[in-house]
C-alpha cells in the first residue's frame, strides 16, 4: 500500500501523468472538432439531397392530382351551361375514366328529388373493373351519399374538396381518395345547387410511387392528409386506421407530434433531431414536404446508422492510430522521467526513514556536482544535526512524562468528587421543583374551589329572593286570567242591557286582559325554571332527565347569551344565523345542564367575536351560526362563530379543567371541562371542536335521541 501511494506521490508519475494528459486532450479536442465538421458537412449535403428528393417526388403526385382536379373543375362548368340528357351525362362520365388511366371512377351525383323527381337518389358512377369501365348508379339506404364527406363538405363550403383517405365500400370498394365540385343550375338567372361531380383517385398508384422511394438499405417515404393521417405507409395497418398524431401519442414521441404540426400546416424541412421510426424501429431523421394541390404532406425517413457509417468508420480509423500515437508518447515521456527521477527517489527514501526516527540510514553516494548531489549533502548535515537534538529530546520527554503521569492521578480524583457533588445538587433541585409545581397547582385549585363555592352561595342567594315575588307573580297573573275570563262571562249575562258597541269594546279589553296575563303567566314560569336550574347548580346537583324542546331550550340560550354579552358591552352586536330541524323534538335530557354547556359555548363565541372585532374594527363583521340536525338515533348540535380561533398547539388542552387563555380573573377554566361532563359523562354523548386560526371555531355536540314524544 505503501509502495502504490509512493509510485502515485512521485515526481515521475506527477510528469508523466501531466504531459500525457495534456497531449491527450489535444488529441480529444481534434477528435471531437473533425466528428462535428464531418457531421455538419454531411447533414449540410443531406438537407440538399433531401430537398431535391421530396421536391421531385411531391411534383410527380401533384401533377397527377392537379390534372385529375382540373378535369371536374372543367366538366362542372360545361354541365351548367349546357342542358345535358342523363345518357349524354353517363357517357361522359365513361369517358373520363377510359381515357385517364390515373383516375380509377368519376360520378355525379344530384340533390334527393332533384327537379321533381320521386326518387330520392339520382346518381352514376363509372370506375373501372379490371381492363373495363363499369358504369352503376349510386345511392341506398345503406350508401346515403348525401351524409359522406365528399358530398356534404362542398356543398356547405360551395368550393371545391379533396377528400381524406377513406374505404369507398358500397361503391368503388377500393381505398381512395375524392376530388369534389359543386354543380350548379340557373333558375329564374339565379344559380342553384345541384349536386357534386367527383373524380376518385385510388391510393395504389400513390403507393407505388411514394414506396419507390429508397434511402440507403433501410430509407422510406411516407405520405399523409390535411389532418395527419397516413395516406401511404410501409406498414400497411397504418394506412388510413391511424395518424401521425396517434402514433406519436401511443409512443409518448413530443418531438414526433412537432414534426406532425409542421407538416400539416404545409411546411417544409429537413430535421435532424433522431427519433424510433416505426417501420424497422431504427434511429432516423425526417425531411417533409407539403402537396401543393390538396395540402397532404410527404415525409422522407433518413437511416441515421447508415448515414453516418462512413463517418463513424473515419472516426474510429482516428481513435485507433491516436491511440496508438499516445500509447508510444507515453513509452518516451516513461524513460526521460525514470532518467530523471531515480536519484531523486533514492534520496526520497531516506528521507521518509528520517521521518520514521531511523537516523543511522545510510544515504546514496551522488557523485554529481548538480542540484541532487548538493542536496544529499545537505541531508548528510541535517542527519548529523538531528540526531543530536533528538538524543536530547527524549531526556526531557522522559522527565515530562513522569510529571503529566502524576498530575493525571489527581485530575481524575477531582473530577470524581465534584461529579459527586453535582449529582447530589441536581437531585434536590429536581425534588424542590417538583414540590414547588405540585404547590402551585394545589393553591389554584383551592383558589377555584373557593371562587366556585362563593359563586354557588351568591347565585342560590339571589335565585331565593327572586323567586318568592316571582311566585306571586305567576299566581296573580293566573289569578288575572281567571277574573277575565269570569268578567267576560258576565258581562254575557248583562248582555241584553249594554249597547253592541260597548260590549265589543269591553270583550276586547277583556280579551287583552287574559292574553297578557297568561304571557306573564308563560314567561314567569320560564324564569322559574331558569331559576330551578341556577339552585341546582348552586347546589352541584343534577337534575333528572325529562322530555325536552331541544330546538326551544337552544334558541332560549342563544338569546341569554347574546343579551347577557350586551348587558357587559353595550357597543357588542352579532349576526345569528339558526336552523332548527324540526324532526329534532322532544329528547329525553337533563335541561339544566344541557342549558349550562350551550350557555358556556355561546358566551365563549361571542368573546372571541368581540375580541376579534376590537382588533379589526369595520372590516369585520361577528357571525353566530346555530344549528340543529337529526341523523337516525343522534341529535347533532353546531355552534360556530367567525371569532380569533383556537391555536393548533392548545386544541388537545381546552377541555382540561382549570385550563384558559383569558386574562387572569376573567375566567375559571371550568367551562368546557364541565361541559365535556355534561355531554359525555350525563348524556352519553360527544363533544368535539374543529377550529381555523384566524378564522372561525365550531364545537359539535351530539347526544342520543333516547326518546320522541
Amino acid at each position: 500500500m505503501k509502495d502504490d501511494q509512493r509510485v502515485r506521490r512521485s515526481l515521475a508519475f506527477k510528469l508523466i501523468l501531466s504531459v500525457f494528459s495534456a497531449i491527450a486532450g489535444i488529441f480529444i479536442v481534434i477528435f471531437l472538432y473533425n466528428y462535428t465538421v464531418t457531421r455538419k458537412t454531411l447533414i449540410k449535403g443531406l438537407d440538399a439531397i433531401a430537398s431535391n428528393l421530396t421536391e421531385s417526388t411531391v411534383y410527380k403526385v401533384d401533377r397527377i392530382l392537379f390534372a385529375a382536379s382540373k378535369i371536374p373543375e372543367n366538366l362542372a362548368v360545361v354541365i351548367e351551361h349546357s342542358n345535358l340528357s342523363e345518357e349524354e351525362l353517363k357517357e361522359m362520365l365513361r369517358l373520363v375514366v377510359e381515357i385517364n388511366p390515373e383516375i380509377f371512377g368519376s360520378a355525379i351525383a344530384f340533390e334527393p328529388y332533384f327537379k321533381g323527381r320521386k326518387e330520392k337518389f339520382y346518381s352514376f358512377y363509372a370506375y373501372r373493373d379490371s381492363d373495363s369501365v363499369v358504369l352503376t348508379t349510386l345511392g341506398t339506404d345503406r350508401y346515403d351519399y348525401f351524409l359522406m364527406d365528399w358530398y356534404q363538405i362542398p356543398r356547405e363550403k360551395k368550393v371545391p374538396y379533396w377528400t381524406e383517405p377513406y374505404f369507398d365500400e358500397g361503391g368503388g370498394n377500393i381505398i381512395m381518395s375524392t376530388y369534389s365540385v359543386p354543380l350548379y343550375y340557373r333558375q329564374g338567372g339565379e344559380r342553384e345547387f345541384a349536386g357534386i361531380l367527383t373524380v376518385d383517385i385510388s391510393l395504389n398508384w400513390l403507393r407505388e410511387l411514394v414506396d419507390s422511394i429508397r434511402v440507403f438499405e433501410t430509407g422510406f417515404g411516407f405520405l399523409i392528409s390535411q389532418n395527419g393521417t397516413f395516406v401511404t405507409h410501409p406498414v400497411e395497418e397504418l394506412i388510413i386506421n391511424a395518424s401521425i398524431f396517434s402514433l406519436a401519442e401511443e409512443n409518448d414521441m413530443p418531438m414526433f407530434r412537432e414534426l406532425g404540426r409542421h407538416m400539416i400546416n404545409r411546411e417544409s424541412g429537413f430535421s435532424t433531431t433522431v427519433y424510433k421510426n416505426f417501420f424497422n424501429n431504427e434511429d432516423s431523421w425526417l425531411a417533409y414536404e407539403p402537396v401543393p394541390s390538396n395540402g397532404w404532406s410527404l415525409g422522407v425517413v433518413f437511416p441515421v446508422n447508415e448515414l453516418m457509417a462512413d463517418t463513424n468508420r473515419l472516426n474510429l480509423a482516428i481513435v485507433l492510430l491516436g491511440s496508438v500515437g499516445l500509447a508510444v508518447i507515453f513509452l518516451v515521456i516513461l524513460l526521460i522521467s525514470r532518467s530523471i527521477t531515480r536519484p531523486l527517489r533514492k534520496l526520497a527514501q531516506a528521507a521518509e526513514s528520517f521521518a520514521e526516527g531511523d537516523f543511522d540510514v545510510q544515504l546514496p553516494e551522488i557523485k554529481s556536482g548538480d542540484e541532487i548531489g548538493r542536496l544529499t549533502n545537505s541531508f548528510r548535515y541535517m542527519q548529523k544535526t538531528l540526531a543530536e537534538t533528538i538524543g536530547n529530546l527524549k531526556e526531557t520527554t522522559e522527565q515530562l512524562r513522569i510529571s503529566n503521569e502524576k498530575l493525571e492521578d489527581y485530575s481524575k480524583t477531582l473530577e470524581l468528587k465534584v461529579e459527586e457533588r453535582t449529582a447530589e445538587l441536581v437531585a434536590k433541585n429536581t425534588e424542590l421543583d417538583s414540590a414547588l409545581q405540585t404547590l402551585k397547582s394545589a393553591q389554584a385549585q383551592l383558589i377555584q374551589s373557593e371562587k366556585l363555592a362563593s359563586l354557588g352561595k351568591l347565585t342560590a342567594g339571589i335565585a331565593h329572593e327572586i323567586k318568592n315575588p316571582l311566585n306571586f307573580v305567576n299566581n296573580f297573573a293566573e289569578l288575572s286570567a281567571d277574573l277575565a275570563r269570569e268578567l267576560k262571562e258576565e258581562i254575557e249575562k248583562v248582555r241584553d242591557r249594554l249597547e253592541e258597541k260597548d260590549v265589543e269594546y269591553l270583550t276586547e279589553i277583556i280579551g287583552d286582559l287574559e292574553s297578557n296575563s297568561l304571557k306573564i303567566h308563560d314567561h314567569g314560569k320560564r324564569a322559574d325554571s331558569i331559576i330551578r336550574g341556577m339552585l341546582l347548580h348552586s347546589r352541584g346537583e343534577s337534575g333528572q332527565k325529562q322530555p325536552t324542546d331541544l330546538n326551544a331550550l337552544l334558541e332560549e340560550y342563544v338569546k341569554l347569551g347574546y343579551h347577557g354579552m350586551r348587558a357587559t358591552d353595550s357597543d357588542f352586536n352579532i349576526k345569528i344565523e339558526t336552523s332548527y330541524d324540526p324532526s329534532v323534538g322532544m329528547v329525553d335530557v337533563i335541561p339544566q345542564d344541557l342549558s349550562r354547556v350551550f350557555l358556556n359555548i355561546i358566551n365563549n363565541s361571542c368573546q372571541a367575536t368581540a375580541q376579534k372585532k376590537s382588533e379589526q374594527r369595520d372590516s369585520y363583521f361577528p357571525l353566530l351560526s346555530v344549528s340543529t340536525k337529526r341523523i337516525d338515533n343522534i341529535i347533532e348540535i353546531r355552534i360556530r362563530d367567525n371569532g380569533k380561533g383556537i391555536p393548533p398547539e392548545i386544541m388537545d388542552k381546552i377541555f382540561n379543567p382549570f385550563f384558559t387563555t383569558k386574562q387572569a380573573g376573567s375566567g375559571t377554566g371550568l367551562g368546557l371541562s364541565i361541559s365535556f361532563d355534561i355531554v359525555v359523562q350525563q348524556h352519553g354523548g360527544e363533544l368535539k371542536v374543529d377550529s381555523n386560526p384566524g378564522e372561525f371555531t365550531e364545537f359539535i355536540i351530539r347526544i342520543p335521541a333516547i326518546k320522541q314524544v
